[in-house]
């Protein structure tokens, strides 16, 4: 297993996407999340706003470069032909994706903590001056805090749970541009289909979708935090587990 997280980080570190992937997670979720931030503003009495959740919304377009480092970070290597080196110097299929999805879940882990903390940093002051302070009725927030820290945490696993399902769809399809629209029909088209139904109903659905990680971190949700994160957990080890059986039975 060391022999092959070695040929896997190699592989990674020298493909252009990676650096570029891992640093359109910060940027896109930082800044997003201070323009979103910049939009908001109130002039007291309290309200409903979460301003943890408002740090954090860039979160929701910093997730599909987190999922395009999982993607390609083998479906290229289908692209290319090169996997059939890897699988030829390792025949253990099993032990290729397991150091693969060690490595994709460590990286996209570090860049998301990074970026949710960097995010979380931003936006404030600029909440603050917008009026959501405590003369407001705002609490305000800080990471020495229980429920900010885990906001913030919880949204970066989220993060590394995409990157590992986008892997094991890359997996499964074998091909960058079709994983990745796969992949972003799943993250945004329940979106779309929960406008068009109840709110009974979408709720619902919202709170199995692979999105329900981070959904679930916001005031209101249809899941607890965690119990959304065990949702997004269950569906990228649903991929995973479906790439590995496929894996093991087709060609290289």
């Amino acid at each position: 297993m060391t022999a092959a997280l070695q040929a896997e980080w190699t592989k990674l570190r020298t493909v252009r996407s990676t650096p570029w992937s891992l640093a359109l997670v910060l940027l896109v979720t930082v800044g997003l999340g201070a323009f979103v931030c910049s939009l908001n503003q109130t002039e007291g009495g309290g309200g409903d706003d979460d301003i943890v959740a408002l740090s954090l919304a860039g979160a929701y377009f910093g997730q599909l470069a987190a999922a395009a480092l999982g993607v390609f970070a083998i479906a290229a290597e289908h692209s290319t032909g090169t996997i059939r080196a890897t699988l030829a110097a390792n025949p253990r299929r099993g032990q290729v994706l397991g150091a693969k999805v060690a490595l994709v879940g460590a990286l996209v882990l570090a860049a998301g903590l990074v970026a949710t903390v960097g995010a979380f940093l931003v936006a404030q002051p600029i909440l603050h001056g917008n009026g959501y302070t405590a003369a407001n009725g705002y609490d305000v927030a800080s990471l020495a805090e229980g429920p900010a820290l885990r906001s913030v945490v919880n949204v970066a696993v989220y993060m590394a749970l995409i990157g590992l399902l986008s892997l094991g769809v890359g997996a499964i399809v074998r091909h960058s541009a079709g994983a990745m629209a796969i992949v972003f029909t799943l993250l945004f088209g329940p979106f779309v289909v929960a406008a068009m139904l109840p709110e009974s109903t979408w709720r619902a659905m919202m709170g199995h979708a692979p999105t329900a990680g981070l959904s679930g971190q916001e005031h209101g949700a249809p899941s607890s935090p965690w119990t959304g994160l065990v949702v997004t957990g269950l569906w990228a080890a649903g991929a995973l587990l479906i790439a590995l059986w496929l894996m093991r039975r087709r060609d290289a």
